[in-house]
């Protein structure tokens, strides 16, 4: 494990304890609560996805246009027949590259989380987003870049107030959709 995720993952245990927990309150195998599942998430990630690239995220993630995964949920929502709009505001500027890596570090690892939640789906429904592809050697990769940004430790100060500022806007999208129940 490289020494940064080290640091970002015990930063945010208990952050990614608390989206998980919010998260797993959604029964998948239900249509209308795969819905609000998927619209959870993009009501997080569409603004974190734009914040990274105002902030420039290409400039140290080249690869960083084809990780996006906003396109994938707002598809998986309409073949759902649901308006696969985001309702939520835009996030203010990411502010440096550790706050673009410590955001980045967790849209990353929500991406393995979803192909292990793929499996429980039943098979008719939408899941490209879930299943957005990341071969190992990406992630990998992505750990490695992190790694050499964050040298510096008010670089990875950043990169934790960040990841735990993405954790938290997961955190609150789930449980707005599942008090609208």
């Amino acid at each position: 494990m490289t020494p940064s995720r080290k640091a970002l993952r015990a930063a945010t245990a208990g952050a990614h304890a608390r989206v998980d927990a919010a998260f797993g309150a959604f029964d998948l195998t239900d249509r209308a609560h795969y819905a609000a599942f998927l619209h959870a998430h993009a009501d997080a990630l569409a603004p974190l996805e734009d914040a990274l690239d105002a902030a420039g995220a290409e400039r140290l993630f080249p690869d960083w246009p084809q990780r996006r995964r906003a396109p994938l949920l707002r598809a998986d929502l309409a073949r759902l027949g649901s308006d696969a709009t985001p309702l939520a505001a835009p996030l203010p500027p990411l502010s440096g590259d550790g706050a673009i890596a410590g955001t980045l570090y967790v849209l990353e690892g929500s991406r393995l989380g979803g192909r292990f939640l793929s499996r429980g789906l039943p098979g008719d429904f939408p899941s490209g987003y879930l299943n957005a592809d990341q071969g190992a050697e990406k992630w990998q990769h992505l750990l490695e870049r992190i790694d050499d940004l964050l040298h510096k430790a008010s670089e990875l100060r950043a990169a934790e107030e960040a990841a735990l500022a993405a954790f938290s806007h997961f955190e609150h999208s789930a449980r707005e959709w599942l008090a609208k129940g």
